[in-house]
């Protein structure tokens, strides 16, 4: 933690937690459509850097939005993908899978009057068809923009634990 940043008090901290609970429910219910209308800034950057498990002693630079990614997206692509989901026509999402998000360790941290940079770890449980589940965990970077119908994420890193994921695929939204 910098020293720079100044920590939230607790009522905002609150409706931070809030904001997360309620988009971990619209995404548990499939509701792609609100979730993307009420949780997604226009100038989104939504990205899933791939990461090499490195020796201490390599120092190269961390990923950028330039190199290879799992997801790279702005409020275009993202959309595009929302409305792919929609059509019913996913074959690896028919019969949809089953989710639960869990949402820990907030920190938020306010970067700019009405902006915040809030750090959360999440448990992704995804189980499709009959016997197949999947457990993720994740570090999510965001940062959110509080507007008057709520917060806004303009920007959303997630950093995913496994270096080499089990799923067949990841075709949801974190």
């Amino acid at each position: 933690m910098t020293e720079t940043r100044k920590p939230v008090g607790m009522e905002l901290h609150h409706a931070i937690v809030s904001h997360y609970s309620a988009e971990a429910r619209m995404l548990q219910n499939q509701q792609y459509r609100e979730w993307f209308d009420t949780v997604i800034a226009e100038d989104i950057h939504y990205w899933m850097p791939v990461y090499e498990q490195r020796f201490v002693r390599d120092r190269r630079p961390e990923p950028t939005p330039g190199d290879a990614a799992i997801y790279n997206d702005d409020y275009g692509e993202l959309k595009q993908r929302v409305d792919r989901l929609l059509t019913g026509q996913v074959w690896m999402e028919d019969p949809p899978s089953r989710i639960r998000y869990f949402v820990t360790n907030v920190e938020a941290f306010e970067i700019a009057p009405f902006e915040f940079e809030v750090f959360s770890n999440v448990l992704v449980h995804r189980n499709r068809r009959q016997s197949e589940v999947y457990v993720h965990t994740l570090g999510r970077e965001d940062k959110l923009r509080k507007t008057g119908s709520g917060f806004k994420v303009f920007s959303r890193k997630l950093n995913i634990d496994a270096r080499v994921v089990q799923d067949k695929n990841l075709y949801f939204f974190v």
